[in-house]
């Protein structure tokens, strides 16, 4: 007698296939990474006398390839990404430092070794834990954190008055430890934190404060905040990313230099108006794209975003 199946049937057992093979494509082992190039010394221009921005880079990223650009719906961005068995190449993961004569600033505090094993250090928050360790790779040793890499350079992390948080993900909070006397300052926003942001795993007793913005000179940006009497060193929104994603301008005569944290990945993706995967909100993300587009038309600007690899020869270049 030949086996008949009901509708019912078959459309149970396709779904039961259609579950089946997203769990084996979320789940399934990855092939294994490519070997990590050697992390870079810092690169340091001299904007001017007493005023100079060190570039640190802490290590290496590699991401699932639609999390660094997407352009599906915007409702398929995180399927997308989780989905996804393809990683991009290694890209930089870096911080920032800013000499001035008002004290020493610092832009996101970049990785820590300890993100090479993301089960153990995101244990306190095992959703984070299983996403950053299933989406993302990560490569650096104890002594290409931010903290080792100052010292070397001569500057004391201990002499840092306020460190800027672009956002609170895992690739720009993993050196805040070197920091304990410092003023973390943070979009009012993102100050509860946000998706992807572990707050958890980041140390005891930090001064996190909530950074608010003005109406003021700040250009295409409307609105900001300055850490200098002198206006040369302004904090300003740059949402998208994350829902209060902010970024540090730096100032001199008619040159500006634009450090942009996760705002775009590269910017080639601010003038192709290419979008990333992870956004908290894409509306957001797109102006923030278009400001950054007004901002560069105006010449003598240079954008730098903190996994782009083509910072140091643009900081060579200058504006």
């Amino acid at each position: 007698m030949p086996l008949t199946l009901s509708r019912r049937t078959l459309i149970g057992a396709g779904l039961a296939t259609a579950l089946g093979a997203t769990a084996y494509t979320a789940f399934a082992p990855y092939p294994a990474a490519a070997l990590a190039p050697e992390n870079p010394p810092p690169v340091t221009v001299t904007i001017a006398p007493g005023l100079r921005l060190h570039m640190i880079q802490t290590g290496w990223v590699s991401v699932k390839t639609p999390h660094r650009r997407w352009t599906g719906p915007d409702a398929l961005r995180l399927p997308a990404v989780i989905l996804s068995r393809s990683f991009t190449e290694w890209m930089p993961v870096r911080a920032w430092v800013i000499e001035h004569p008002d004290g020493l600033f610092v832009v996101d505090t970049g990785e820590t070794a300890a993100m090479t094993d993301p089960a153990s250090h995101l244990a306190c928050s095992p959703g984070d834990a299983w996403f950053y360790g299933r989406n993302l790779r990560f490569t650096l040793t104890p002594d290409q954190e931010i903290g080792p890499q100052m010292r070397a350079l001569g500057l004391d992390p201990a002499r840092v008055r306020d460190v800027v948080m672009t956002h609170l993900h895992s690739d720009h909070t993993g050196g805040m430890k070197y920091f304990p006397t410092a003023r973390f300052l943070i979009s009012q926003v993102d100050f509860g934190g946000h998706l992807g942001a572990v707050p958890c795993a980041m140390p005891d007793g930090l001064q996190r404060i909530p950074l608010t913005y003005t109406p003021g000179d700040f250009r295409s940006f409307g609105r900001g905040a300055n850490l200098t009497p002198d206006g040369s060193i302004t904090v300003v929104p740059t949402p998208g990313h994350s829902p209060g994603h902010q970024s540090v301008v730096l100032r001199h005569g008619n040159r500006t230099w634009i450090i942009g944290g996760d705002a775009a990945f590269n910017i080639g993706q601010v003038l192709n108006n290419d979008m990333a995967g992870i956004v908290a909100d894409p509306k957001a993300a797109r102006a923030t794209l278009a400001t950054l587009r007004s901002e560069l038309g105006q010449g003598k600007t240079l954008f730098l975003a903190s996994h782009d690899p083509d910072n140091a020869a643009a900081l060579a270049k200058g504006p």
